[in-house]
């Protein structure tokens, strides 16, 4: 069975790319960033696209969409979870 890596987003800084790796990462799903060197050398010009199995599609966008982070709960919120 082949495994095809198909693109799911696209960033234009390294740092929300990083951000939304991470996220997939925590949660077990392959990923890397394509054009991540090309990107840094041309700068301005940066075009990082995040890269998932394709069976993992939509699991991978459920996670980018819908998954919230803690930055914008008050203490009460987290103190509940």
């Amino acid at each position: 069975m082949e495994n095809k890596l198909i693109k799911i987003a696209t960033y234009y800084n390294n740092f929300d790319a990083e951000l939304a790796k991470l996220k997939l990462e925590e949660n077990n799903i392959f990923c890397f960033l394509k054009n991540e060197h090309v990107a840094q050398l041309q700068f301005g010009i940066a075009n990082f696209e995040i890269m998932v199995r394709e069976e993992d599609k939509e699991l991978a966008l459920h996670y980018l969409n819908t998954q919230e982070d803690d930055l914008g709960k008050s203490m009460e919120e987290l103190n509940e979870t």
